[in-house]
């Protein structure tokens, strides 16, 4: 099984961490490029940098940083370091936000782990 997140839920972290013209695109994002936000996404969980604990990064910060990289054609930090979180959401704007706009899964399982993944995106994180 490969990660994967939602269009909506991929636009409300990037808010939250700054982010706004890649909160934008990332509503209206092809298929393809969705599929490549969840595959290096993918990476950066299981073999990008740690936290001090020791453990991965926090599902939001990988998928908000592949997403500006795959937006904007090369890595980079976050505008900001700490999401600033936005109020709560309904139940129901919750649960849309999970469930629209997901990756075909059959394709995403076809492109294979870390698809989208390039080695200056490898070097970077692995600082």
């Amino acid at each position: 099984m490969v990660f994967s997140v939602s269009r909506g839920l991929i636009s409300r972290d990037l808010l939250e961490y700054g982010e706004g013209e890649a909160s934008d695109w990332a509503l209206t994002c092809s298929n393809d490029e969705l599929m490549r936000i969840c595959g290096v996404a993918e990476w950066l969980l299981l073999k990008g940098p740690s936290t001090p604990s020791g453990g991965s990064m926090m599902l939001a910060t990988a998928s908000s940083l592949a997403a500006v990289f795959v937006h904007e054609g090369h890595p980079r930090k976050l505008k900001r370091a700490r999401r600033k979180k936005l109020p709560e959401l309904s139940n129901e704007d919750s649960k849309r936000m999970s469930s629209d706009g997901l990756p075909d899964l059959k394709e995403q399982d076809r492109k294979g782990h870390f698809y989208g993944m390039s080695e200056e995106a490898e070097k970077f994180w692995e600082k």
